[in-house]
């Protein structure tokens, strides 16, 4: 298992930092600064940060700490929000929900009106409970059910809940993030590229503050930009070098230099588990068995025996997972969890599926 440092979750090779931050990047980092403290003053609606834990949502958080510490009055509480799928990949989950707990805290400390929540799907909508409870196939790119029961359904009930209609979320959205993002940008873009609207929601405005940013911008105002050392940056490049992103530039004999996406470890839309296997490569062997589970329900998927004959809509053809191949695979799941030390399902979702197939 891959030895860590308990105080700080950095690995024991010690902590990367990358270059001295560039003069072009430090300017448009103080211009993201001064960006976002005349929006939040100009705005008249709540705030709300998406946090996922990456290196982008970590860069608005720490440009978002540096706006509002230069104020001196705070017209508006902030709210940050982080959706736990459930089924992020263990060690960046873990590293995102104590970065959060400690910039709450730190915020407070600060005197800051920053509220740092933590969300989740329902439990029926769990990807276990989907799966394993109600046999739906592992996600293609044809049949990708997860992303809004996952992480977008608990992030709109939770604003719904709070009466957020109108509210401005803050996102880390980039246009060098890939080609489909800039497109997408493109599409839906406003004389303003920072602000746009949320499809389906046309009074919640989008502030996409970094959009300009390339990915050494990134991690300079992570590394360089007096950035908060609850957010742990210094550990979270350190992750993302594992997965064989540079942070700023490559290890001498390191690994080549890739785009790490720290999803879903179940992701089966995304081909070949690049970032798990990055991940193992670089030593951490705990989690070698959520890679086999991973890879395993991707091939059992496409098994006809493993389907019911007809679809839940009664035509012929592929239909969900027979409770045969779903009871396999929760003893699969449940030895993963045993042998990798993480929790992968929760009680409560194992007592939903055992009696949704008492139901049936």
């Amino acid at each position: 298992m891959r030895k860590t440092d308990d105080s700080t979750g950095a690995t024991s090779r010690g902590m990367y930092t990358g270059r001295p931050t560039q003069p072009d990047s430090n300017a448009r980092i103080q211009a993201a600064i001064c960006r976002i403290a005349k929006a939040y003053e100009s705005d008249p609606h709540p705030w709300v940060v998406g946090y996922s834990g990456g290196k982008d949502s970590t860069a608005v958080l720490t440009l978002v700490f540096q706006a509002l510490r230069r104020m001196t009055i705070h017209h508006k509480p902030l709210t940050v929000i982080h959706c736990n799928t459930g089924v992020d990949i263990p060690c960046a989950s873990r590293l995102a929900r104590r970065a959060l707990r400690s910039f709450g805290h730190h915020c407070r400390e600060a005197g800051l009106p920053v509220e740092a929540v933590t969300v989740r799907p329902r439990l029926s909508e769990s990807f276990f409970v989907k799966i394993l409870g109600r046999g739906y196939p592992p996600p293609t790119d044809k049949f990708r059910w997860c992303t809004d029961r996952l992480a977008i359904n608990p992030v709109a009930a939770y604003l719904k809940k709070r009466g957020f209609d109108r509210a401005t979320l803050l996102l880390g959205v980039r246009k060098q993030e890939s080609a489909a993002r800039s497109l997408t940008l493109k599409e839906n873009g406003s004389a303003d590229p920072f602000w746009t609207r949320q499809r389906g929601h046309a009074s919640r405005r989008l502030f996409m503050p970094i959009v300009d940013f390339s990915a050494d911008d990134v991690w300079d105002a992570n590394l360089h930009a007096s950035a908060p050392p609850s957010l742990e940056a210094p550990a979270l490049s350190d992750l993302y070098a594992d997965a064989s992103e540079c942070p700023s530039r490559r290890r001498p004999n390191g690994a080549p230099c890739g785009k790490a996406r720290f999803g879903c470890w179940t992701c089966t839309v995304a081909k070949h588990a690049v970032t798990l296997r990055n991940l193992l490569n670089s030593g951490h062997l705990e989690l070698e068995p959520l890679l086999e589970f991973r890879l395993w329900i991707e091939a059992e998927r496409n098994r006809l025996s493993n389907r019911w004959r007809r679809r839940r809509n009664g035509q012929p053809g592929p239909g969900p997972m027979t409770k045969r191949w779903r009871r396999k695979a929760l003893q699969r799941l449940l030895a993963a969890e045993q042998m990798s030390g993480f929790r992968l399902i929760r009680g409560r979702e194992v007592n939903t599926i055992l009696t949704m197939w008492r139901e049936k």
